[in-house]
């Protein structure tokens, strides 16, 4: 099969839309199907030749890199042969693959990654809070009318949507997860370097720090433990903040005011290719995020013998098992604060999370989420499918200039010239 696949991001930017794309793209290949990428950004030294970056917007700074409106590309599309067009994100990138879809008769599909209309409501600009969740909405009802299939990586998402009054077909399929490898010795080696002694607990979150995903509540809940009575060395537990993000600096002042500042680490961006040293130097994994899809990270914690405590809503609540894997709790600071400390002060409860962790994490991987996305193709491509209405017009409105100029008088090909 050839599969067109377009995303509004991709390597080398790190984040669980690029993992999961990512894996789909190696699984698929392995496979021995075809699989272009077209996504925004400067080409990489490891892009192969079915990776046709498109011009973006210059935002340097960003971590994120943005196409331009009106994209092209520079190849025939149609010599591509593209069975499937599967795209990751309804905007400017998405909708050019739908655009594609429509004009060449091709299905189309649409993995829902991300609730766009909650992170909308997590802006600070007023304007877009109370303006930009109806919006997005409007714009992902719009893009799924236009879908023979949109895949969401779990049920509550599905659930959402469908709240949201977004008729489709909709299957849900996680995405899959590889295990990261963490260096040897990797736990010592990088506690050593952050100053982080052999038995002083610690707790990770990795992600990105923007608004929606409330990391606020987990520095509330750091300041909060300092207050119960914990026996040496779990007082002195540290919390490590991994990731980027517009917040960065507000957290950063918020740990700052809190007296945090001795316990928490901001190590910014880390490269996918040494995630897993920072699970392994850590002891519990943290997510307070309620806008998941999926939370891949905490597959990923999982695999990594992590026991976890995230919000009991939002995908993450499907990822989390209550009292098996972890605690599934409400979004609040008190919530989160007596979750870390009942896992502070039972080593042989962390232990079970984790073992139960891994084995649950088993049922994640690329290559189980390849095989039902594969279904998934198979059955759109069974559907009829016909060139875009404004498509087939053109064709006509091409036949007729041409059979009028054929009777136009004196042309070659003219009635009159008979």
């Amino acid at each position: 099969m050839r599969i067109a696949l377009f995303s509004e991001c991709y390597t080398p930017v790190p984040n669980g839309v690029v993992t999961s794309v990512v894996n789909l793209r190696e699984t698929l290949r392995a496979w021995g199907h075809t699989v272009y990428v077209f996504a925004p950004g400067t080409p990489q030294l490891d892009d192969d030749e079915h990776i046709f970056r498109l011009p973006e917007l210059p935002f340097p700074k960003h971590p994120y890199h943005f196409a331009r409106p009106f994209p092209r590309i520079k190849t025939n599309f149609p010599e591509l042969e593209i069975d499937v067009i599967h795209c990751q994100h309804p905007f400017v990138v998405g909708k050019f693959g739908a655009e594609l879809a429509d004009k060449y008769g091709i299905p189309m599909i649409y993995t829902a990654h991300s609730r766009y209309d909650i992170m909308m409501a997590s802006f600070k600009s007023p304007f877009v809070r109370s303006m930009g969740p109806k919006a997005m909405q409007g714009l992902v009802r719009r893009f799924c009318s236009h879908a023979d299939y949109v895949i969401t990586p779990s049920k509550h998402t599905r659930d959402a949507m469908l709240e949201d009054g977004i008729r489709a077909r909709y299957v849900v399929i996680p995405s899959g997860v590889r295990i990261p490898a963490p260096r040897p010795e990797a736990r010592a080696i990088l506690r050593a370097q952050l100053g982080i002694e052999t038995d002083k607990p610690t707790l990770l979150y990795l992600g990105r720090l923007g608004p929606e995903k409330r990391v606020d509540i987990l520095l509330e809940s750091v300041a909060m433990l300092r207050h119960i009575g914990l026996p040496e060395p779990l007082r002195d537990f540290h919390i490590i903040l991994a990731g980027d993000g517009v917040c960065r600096e507000e957290l950063e002042v918020q740990a700052q005011e809190l007296g945090l500042q001795n316990r928490v680490t901001f190590p910014g961006m880390i490269p996918r290719e040494e995630v897993g040293d920072w699970y392994a130097a850590s002891d519990i994994f943290l997510l307070p995020s309620a806008v998941e899809t999926q939370g891949m990270v905490l597959v990923e914690a999982m695999a990594m013998g992590l026991p976890c405590i995230a919000v009991s809503d939002g995908g993450a609540s499907e990822m989390v098992l209550e009292g098996e894997t972890g605690f599934s709790v409400p979004q609040t600071c008190h919530a989160f604060a007596k979750a870390i400390h009942r896992l502070l002060v039972d080593p042989e409860l962390c232990q079970a999370f984790g073992e139960a962790g891994k084995r649950r994490a088993e049922r994640y991987t690329p290559e189980a989420m390849a095989k039902r996305v594969l279904e998934v193709y198979e059955k759109a491509l069974e559907r009829p499918h016909a060139p875009h209405v404004s498509r087939v017009k053109q064709l006509t409105q091409e036949i007729r200039r041409r059979h009028a100029k054929r009777r136009r008088p004196g042309h070659l090909g003219g009635r009159e010239r008979e």
